[in-house]
């Protein structure tokens, strides 16, 4: 009993002193200080810190606009803590200019995506609501993969026009010379054709059909990404059971097998029973897996996503959309294509739903 007890403590403490593994992205900077009498340690520092300074803000620039807006409401607040965010910074060259009196050096920082994240999403205003202040939120995005694509040949239609023209001249005449009579005479033929051929090529686009399928990490990716900005998210499945028979997850797929968004009739009857279970959000959209091929960096399997959704507010008389995202695309990669599958719609699900966060935190929705 005490060997067992001995054992579950020190797995406890294993779980609790491993550290959470911090996302991260590599972004390049360039910052530039001047110096007075000679370049010094100081004049270093502050060119050091400027790079880092504009590493981040490249990688902010590169993430989206609702992003940048979020970062430059508080900028002066992330800037006076950048070593938080830059988590590393190698250099990559330096210059000096001892005419101009300047030096500059470029890095390649490492910037720690996760707290960023956390930081942006700190000062959002659903971050700040108490929880019966917070807005509860549902989402159906479906995983979809292509089951038959019906091709059509091109038609061609070809046109020929031909004119011709003609000309004929002719002249006779007679002489005289003693008691003899001669005649002469001349034809003279011109003719002329030309031809002009044309035409159109019509051809008309491919008809798919969709494998649509509910895919757990999709869902996974997604309730994290919402809960963690501090919304509230309800199971769409708990959601149809309180819409009064109006929202169908059914109908939803078999409209997403067909086209790319909902048809009027099924969007009409979807806000009318999100609203009836009074939830005032709901994010739609789908995720479409696309065939896989090879990395050509670590020579794994890659398959890439494209992912399109929107987030509508339905508490008015007509649902409006608070924030959309793609059509964006995301790759994964693993030793076959079932994990490089998994891991590009998590990749896609977890940034897409950013994305639309992002958005919503801009608006002050929560």
């Amino acid at each position: 009993m005490s060997l067992m007890r001995t054992i579950l403590l020190i797995l406890i403490a294993l779980v609790v002193a491993s550290p959470v593994a911090a996302q991260t992205a590599s972004s390049r900077g360039t910052g530039s200080a001047s110096y007075g009498l000679r370049l010094s340690a100081d004049t270093r520092a502050q060119a050091l810190n400027k790079a880092k300074v504009n590493a981040l803000e490249a990688y902010i620039a590169e993430t989206g606009a609702a992003k940048l807006r979020l970062f430059e409401a508080r900028r002066a607040e992330f800037i006076g803590e950048i070593d938080r965010y830059v988590l590393s910074a190698v250099q990559l060259s330096d210059t000096e200019d001892k005419k101009a009196k300047t030096y500059t050096v470029t890095v390649r920082a490492e910037i720690n995506t996760t707290l960023l994240q956390t930081k942006l999403d700190a000062g959002s205003a659903v971050a700040g609501a108490t929880a019966a202040q917070r807005s509860l939120l549902t989402f159906l995005f479906m995983a979809r993969s292509q089951d038959t694509v019906q091709s059509f040949q091109d038609k061609e239609y070809r046109r020929v026009d031909a004119s011709s023209s003609y000309s004929e001249n002719t002249r006779e005449g007679d002489s005289f010379r003693g008691n003899s009579v001669s005649t002469n005479g001349s034809i003279n033929q011109n003719g002329s054709m030309s031809v002009t051929s044309g035409g159109s090529t019509t051809q008309r686009s491919d008809n798919i059909s969709w494998k649509v399928a509910n895919a757990a990490e999709v869902n996974t990716a997604m309730t994290g990404a919402f809960s963690a900005a501090g919304y509230e998210v309800v199971e769409a499945e708990y959601v149809e059971g309180e819409s009064r028979g109006l929202l169908s997850i059914e109908r939803i797929r078999k409209d997403f097998s067909t086209g790319n968004d909902l048809a009027p009739a099924t969007l009409r009857d979807t806000a009318n029973g999100i609203r009836a279970a009074n939830i005032p959000y709901i994010a739609v959209g789908t995720l479409d897996v696309g065939m896989r091929d090879r990395d050509p960096a670590s020579g794994n399997t890659r398959v890439f996503v494209t992912v399109t959704g929107k987030v509508l507010d339905v508490t008015g008389r007509f649902p409006r959309t608070v924030s959309s995202v793609g059509p964006v695309q995301f790759s994964g990669t693993g030793p076959n294509e079932t994990v490089a599958r998994t891991n590009a719609l998590q990749l896609a699900a977890e940034k897409a739903a950013q994305q639309m966060i992002n958005e919503l935190n801009v608006k002050a929705v929560r």
